[in-house]
């Protein structure tokens, strides 16, 4: 006997636009075989699963022969694929935990491409199958125990995979990498097969850059059309980049160098997974537009040893074959193209690095300067940043300093802003207030100026998120522009100019009142 049943769900982020229901189908007869095999047979299953691409990943932890506990993951794209590595999380970090991070950084990986692909993710976590419906249960109470006494283990983790699966055509199903019958790990032992094979065929320093069939001194404009005739005035940057492998690990280096520009360049160490030469190449590229960007610089030249990158930027990004092999970094290429347009006039032109050259061995050396410094992840140190933090009790008020104090919209107060015993300005909406704060402070010849403002939120966007977003290009962890990213980006600027330090209105005093009064009353226009 079978019931039917109508079950209404909640929007769960997996994925797609199919309606809200499904039919539940119960058999209250006797289970036979048959029935149990259908509904549990995955392999039958991935025969309908269209064009989804699988990923493999794998997480585990161990104690070394000093006690420490080293966790590591591992993600398996398929054979040859420059996505494939082998990562090590922070020291204590759990097993649990780089299961998750493997999970979120094969999204963040997928995400890359425009259209992201529909995704298919093999996990060793025992509740793959049921994980996108328990990050949106998790995320309404946001990620606390349901005591609400505190944040659940790995709470940092599920945030961002809650987040980073939105919008996704998406299945996570459980998939042991080691079972009893194979004791060895098949995703690493996949993955270690294809370094295994670079290493012997000493293709380590040329991971994804093959080369491209483009001519020694190509250059190519900010929307990748051919220049035949290049200025030889515009200030040069080079941009370089290396790859060192140590056993089945790989790690980058990318520098900048300005011969003879203002910036005279830096030297990093690529942190994102997963680490290859072109997306330290990219980075490389995209910190050389951030530095013409930072000397407002009206045109520049970028001058890099990567083909790949040439023909991408030229094809803007798109594969030309039915192979789903994409250009990697999507990201990056929306980021740079961003940058670009804030600059009269780039120019991309594409020359071989000589190993004897002056600059060849100046490149060399800031890469491998890079190389050495220690691997940082994603730096989040701002958003750990409390109110506390950002904010100074009155009782340190500097003499000298001038006070202007913010009030926003939806309380007993005018909204707007007022410089002490000055009239006050009838003014809402962050950013565009505090980018007329700042420009008024400039014009007044200010260098530190301190805000009095009643908005927790706002002084965390401004000190906080802000430096973060500035990091990012703008983008959100979805690699999306953040809202109002030209004004933001603009407040950012100013804030280079004058130092602001913050009070917050927590308790409003009786001179908070009464400047308030020297803002105009809002008086909604009527209806004619």
């Amino acid at each position: 006997m079978f019931i039917f049943r109508k079950v209404s769900l909640l929007q769960l982020p997996s994925t797609s636009t199919r309606s809200s229901f499904q039919l539940d189908i119960r058999w209250l007869g006797p289970r036979r075989e048959s029935f149990r095999e259908f509904t549990s047979n995955m392999e039958q299953n991935e025969a309908n699963l269209g064009k989804f691409v699988r990923v493999d990943t794998t997480g585990y932890s161990f104690t070394d022969s000093t006690g420490k506990r080293i966790a590591k993951y591992g993600i398996y794209w398929g054979k040859d694929d420059t996505r494939n590595g082998i990562r090590t999380l922070p020291d204590g970090a759990s097993n649990v935990a780089a299961m998750l991070t493997a999970i979120l950084e094969a999204i963040n990986v997928a995400r890359e491409e425009d259209p992201p692909p529909s995704l298919l993710i093999y996990s060793d976590l025992l509740t793959s199958d049921t994980l996108l419906r328990d990050l949106s249960g998790w995320a309404k109470r946001d990620f606390y125990l349901r005591n609400q006494e505190a944040k659940m283990k790995n709470s940092e983790i599920l945030h961002d995979l809650f987040l980073a699966v939105q919008g996704l055509h998406l299945k996570i199903v459980h998939k042991p990498s080691i079972t009893p019958e194979d004791p060895k790990n098949r995703v690493t032992i996949a993955i270690m097969e294809g370094i295994v094979k670079k290493v012997q065929d000493h293709k380590v320093e040329k991971l994804e850059t093959k080369r491209e069939e483009i001519e020694i001194g190509t250059t190519l404009d900010k929307n990748g059309n051919i220049v035949r005739q290049a200025s030889k005035s515009w200030p040069i940057v080079y941009v370089s980049a290396r790859c060192k492998q140590n056993k089945e690990f790989v790690s980058a280096g990318y520098c900048t160098h300005w011969p003879d520009g203002p910036a005279g360049g830096k030297s990093f160490r690529y942190a994102p997974f997963p680490v290859t030469l072109f997306r330290a190449e990219l980075a490389a590229i995209e910190e050389a537009l951030k530095q013409t960007v930072d000397a407002e610089l009206k045109n520049v030249t970028i001058i890099t040893s990567s083909a790949h990158f040439m023909t991408g930027w030229q094809r803007r990004w798109i594969r030309t074959t039915e192979e789903h092999r994409p250009y990697t970094g999507k990201f990056y290429f929306d980021r740079i193209c961003d940058l670009c347009a804030r600059i009269d006039n780039v120019n991309f032109r594409y020359e071989l690095e000589s190993a004897e050259s002056e600059i060849g061995m100046e490149l060399e050396k800031k890469c491998t300067q890079g190389l050495s410094y220690a691997l940082v992840g994603k730096d989040k140190s701002e958003y750990e940043l409390e109110l506390e933090d950002l904010v100074r009790d009155k009782e340190f008020r500097q003499e000298g300093v001038p006070i202007v104090r913010l009030y926003k919209t939806g309380t007993d107060f005018n909204a707007g802003y007022v410089w002490e015993e000055s009239d006050g300005i009838q003014c809402c909406g962050t950013p565009s207030v505090l980018i007329r704060i700042l420009e008024e402070a400039v014009a007044r010849n200010e260098s530190t100026i301190l805000i009095r403002a009643d908005s927790e939120k706002l002084i965390k966007s401004f000190e906080a998120l802000l430096e973060v977003w500035r990091r990012t290009g703008w983008r959100n962890s979805q690699h999306k522009r953040i809202a109002k990213s030209a004004e933001w980006e603009k407040a950012w600027n100013l804030k280079q100019k004058i130092h602001v330090c913050w009070e917050i209105m927590q308790p409003v005093d009786e001179d908070d009142r009464r400047q308030n009064q020297r803002i105009p009353a809002y008086i909604k226009p009527s209806k004619s």
